[in-house]
């Protein structure tokens, strides 16, 4: 469980730090490209020595390819993440890039058999459910490009689901070599993507790109660790409920943003979903 906190206070962090890096002006690109260069040290740090390097062979290769194809995910997420929130908000792309936690969850059941109890279909349900009521207002408010958001919501979910079949296939001392490669073939893909077009690299993407690429560090440590030990009918679910709950709890309470009764009641199932995920 510890694990999972991790990544849920990791996550909240990333959204904030994401919506003021916006607000600062910095340059979208060069922004991402830090926070995984950034990242890279960052997971280098924890790794401990790499004790995963002992194995060899196949086993060495499977977080190597699984990390290598989470960077494809994590870099076009982080991407099309950016637009959406200049286009459709903040608050409605990462409703649905947490949406996505429904791929996971339903492909573990397929795949995993991982069979979740009545009360917790029940906390499943009522946490999406939750998420779409959140922000459907927005629908009616302006035109929202839903292909961008469906995009974020698939990419977030394949993401949330390489973290499962890591746990499930991959010894727990993978996790390291996963994250390590994860972050360091993302930077390379962001450096083909960014530098040939002159981006502008700034102190301010800098720094902006290590308070996205620290807490981003934390997601994937925290979420590899705890789909190998929760199924992910709890892991997911209970993953973005929290992130929902606390992002509108503080948007309330610190940045005193005001929410709509709409908002007020999906907080509220969440809470009540939260609680049906745990018993």
């Amino acid at each position: 469980m510890g694990s999972l906190i991790i990544a849920i206070i990791s996550n909240t962090v990333m959204i904030f730090s994401m919506k003021y890096a916006e607000k600062a002006g910095s340059n979208a690109k060069g922004t991402i490209l830090w926070n995984y260069i950034l990242g890279t040290v960052a997971a280098l740090a924890l790794s401990k020595g790499f004790t995963g390097l002992g194995f060899g062979g196949m086993k060495l290769w499977t977080p190597l390819v699984l990390g290598f194809f989470n960077a494809i995910l994590m870099t076009a997420c982080m991407l099309i993440q950016q637009k959406s929130i200049s286009i459709n908000g903040a608050g409605m792309t990462t409703t649905y890039n947490r949406l996505g936690v429904l791929i996971p969850t339903v492909l573990s059941i397929f795949l995993f058999q991982e069979y979740p109890t009545a009360l917790k279909i029940c906390g499943i349900i009522l946490s999406a459910a939750a998420i779409m009521l959140s922000y459907e207002r927005d629908a009616r408010a302006q035109r929202k490009r839903y292909a961008l958001l469906s995009a974020v919501l698939i990419f977030g979910g394949l993401i949330d689901f390489n973290s499962k079949t890591l746990g499930v296939i991959a010894a727990p001392e993978m996790k390291s070599i996963y994250t390590c490669g994860t972050f360091f073939f993302s930077a390379v893909i962001m450096m083909i993507v960014t530098v040939p077009q002159g981006e502008r690299m700034t102190r301010r993407e800098i720094g902006y790109g290590a308070l996205i690429g620290i807490p981003n560090i934390g997601i994937t440590f925290g979420m590899v660790g705890a789909a190998s030990q929760l199924p992910a009918y709890i892991v997911f679910p209970v993953y973005s409920g929290a992130v929902i709950l606390l992002v509108n709890g503080i948007s309330m309470a610190l940045l005193k943003e005001q929410l709509t009764k709409r908002e007020m009641a999906s907080t509220a199932m969440i809470g009540v979903a939260l609680v049906l995920l745990n018993l």
